[in-house]
């Protein structure tokens, strides 16, 4: 029989810290070596492995319920499919008879809705087309342009009247003959008047610097920071990304070449 030497302190004849050699070398340290949750099985563990029973249960009657409901549904379609086609032969066809079907109800959906998508094409293009008329489209440049060839025009027309009418008035030394050239005809009246410009397109305010553009000033803490932005579009030399109406480009003459390389999306040009 053993006995231990008595100890002051008393306790174990050999007082040690930690585990004795035959359970050192375990998949994991025990519990009592520290302070907290245990390093393996946290509490998110445990709680999780609560959970599983009730997780498996649902997984499984959810997974019984689909396939009964599904089952519903396909045993009666698979039990007069067979009854009506017994055959392999016949079973062929008539999956291929369902195919087609299907194709081309879809086919029939698909060109009824493309038709749609057509007409309202083409009704945009006719009100395009009716701004056009009134000159909605047209710059400041193009408006003058037609405004300065109506009046060459109306001009040319008063100038070849008076040449007439002169003339006619010399040769009949009357004066009534030139005054009858002032009554004006409805087929002489030009109808080419351009009205003047009271809204288009190009008075429409856009750009980024444009004060009517903005209605709000922008607050310094919603506009993101530079330093840590990770796209390089935004971290280039010019820090914007170009504006395609005013035929800004973001890149220098030297990234150009190699503008695929250098930017987030690549947008072929178009011009």
């Amino acid at each position: 029989m053993y006995v231990s030497l008595r100890r002051c302190a008393g306790g174990a004849a050999k007082p040690h810290w930690g585990e004795p050699p035959k359970n050192r070398w375990q998949p994991f340290i025990p519990d009592r070596m520290h302070y907290g949750e245990h390093p393996t099985y946290t509490g998110f563990v445990l709680w999780l492995r609560g959970l599983r029973p009730k997780i498996e249960y649902l997984g499984a009657s959810t997974w019984n319920t689909t396939t009964l409901l599904a089952s519903l549904v396909y045993r009666p379609i698979r039990k007069s499919y067979i009854k009506h086609n017994p055959d392999v032969r016949y079973q062929f066809i008539a999956l291929l008879s369902f195919l087609s079907t299907t194709w081309g109800i879809t086919y029939l959906i698909n060109l009824h809705y493309q038709g749609i998508i057509d007409i309202s094409q083409l009704l945009s293009l006719g009100i395009a087309n009716d701004l056009n008329e009134h000159g909605f489209w047209n710059s400041k440049t193009e408006t003058l342009n037609d405004k300065v060839a109506l009046f060459n025009a109306n001009v040319k027309r008063l100038d070849k009247l008076w040449e007439d009418a002169l003339f006619d008035a010399t040769e009949n030394n009357s004066f009534e003959k030139l005054c009858n050239y002032l009554k004006v005809e409805p087929s002489d009246v030009p109808t080419g008047v351009i009205p003047s410009t009271v809204w288009n397109f190009n008075m429409i305010p856009y750009g980024k610097d444009n004060p009517d553009t903005q209605v709000f000033t922008e607050p310094a803490v919603q506009k993101p920071l530079r330093s840590v932005a990770i796209n390089f579009t935004y971290n280039n030399q010019f820090g914007n990304w170009g504006d395609y109406i005013d035929r800004q480009d973001n890149k220098g003459p030297l990234m150009r070449p190699a503008r695929p390389l250098f930017t987030d999306i690549y947008i072929p040009t178009t011009k």
